[in-house]
């Protein structure tokens, strides 16, 4: 069956290559430039197909005009940046995204690393169908995913990588079989906006689990949190822990302090010690 890919990134990568195992005839892909060996314009270069890192929205008129003639059944995004345009979108019988949360909960941008930042103790991927808001389509299917204590943004990332595949093909799966999508309750609903490096700097005024649940949420191979030195030094920290010793001198929160060979920080209501991080 003709169909048009919208993708980026590890999952959108494997969701496009067990697309084409599975024999879907996909005659487009929209995606963003990366080339590193799990993406997915390198993907498309090996099995030429063909693609395109232009927004259509904004300067793409005869790509669209092109994609359009195409006479595509489906439409999926994974990880796709772009809003799609609602004539690529209304030129397919069904265009579907997978997003990662339990929707209506956590639409937007990285929900993964906003629901441990929010001290989530569960979080999922969705299959949705595409409609003119953001992550609003009526629900196809969901898998629900503990976040363990120790998860950092990137391991629940490798959760979702697992599970993705088989909700695409179970999705397209339940779509042919007649199998009807389920509305929304807006009444759940929440977003969250995309995250960038300077989002990392961390507030130690908030309480142990909130500070431990900022850092791992973000750390390596993301960007990481950050804090500085007294001497002006910027410190990545990729991993605190609540400290089990006696630390008598640090009455001041937020003032890193070196006690031996090792890092400590007060939070509101704790000592934390660093225990995995970058001075740069």
């Amino acid at each position: 069956m003709r169909m048009i890919f919208c993708g980026f990134g590890k999952l959108g990568k494997v969701c496009l290559d067990t697309l084409i195992q599975n024999k879907y005839d996909v005659v487009f892909v929209l995606t963003h430039k990366d080339m590193s060996e799990h993406s997915v314009d390198s993907y498309c270069e090996v099995n030429n197909i063909p693609y395109s890192y232009i927004d259509v929205r904004k300067e793409g008129n005869k790509l669209l005009e092109q994609i359009l003639i195409e006479n595509s059944i489906y439409l999926v995004s994974v990880n796709y940046r772009y809003i799609l345009p609602s004539k690529i979108i209304n030129s397919v019988e069904v265009a579907i995204n997978l997003h990662g949360s339990l929707l209506p909960k956590y639409r937007g941008r990285t929900p993964h690393v906003w629901s441990i930042i929010n001290g989530e103790t569960y979080s999922g991927v969705t299959s949705h169908l595409i409609d003119e808001g953001v992550d609003t389509g009526n629900i196809i299917k969901q898998i629900r995913i503990k976040i363990e204590e120790d998860d950092t943004g990137y391991d629940l990332l490798i959760k979702f990588k697992k599970e993705y595949p088989d909700l695409l093909l179970d999705s397209l799966t339940d779509i042919q079989s007649g199998i009807l999508p389920k509305v929304q309750n807006e009444s759940q609903g929440s977003y969250f906006g995309r995250r960038t490096p300077e989002m990392g700097y961390i507030d130690f005024f908030k309480n142990t689990f909130e500070v431990i649940n900022f850092v791992r949420a973000q750390a390596k191979p993301y960007p990481g949190a950050y804090y500085y030195l007294k001497n002006g030094s910027k410190i990545i920290i990729h991993k605190v822990i609540q400290c089990s010793d006696s630390i008598s001198n640090l009455d001041n929160i937020g003032v890193i302090e070196k006690i031996d060979s090792d890092y400590y920080v007060r939070c509101k209501d704790n000592v934390l010690k660093i225990v995995d991080y970058e001075i740069i």
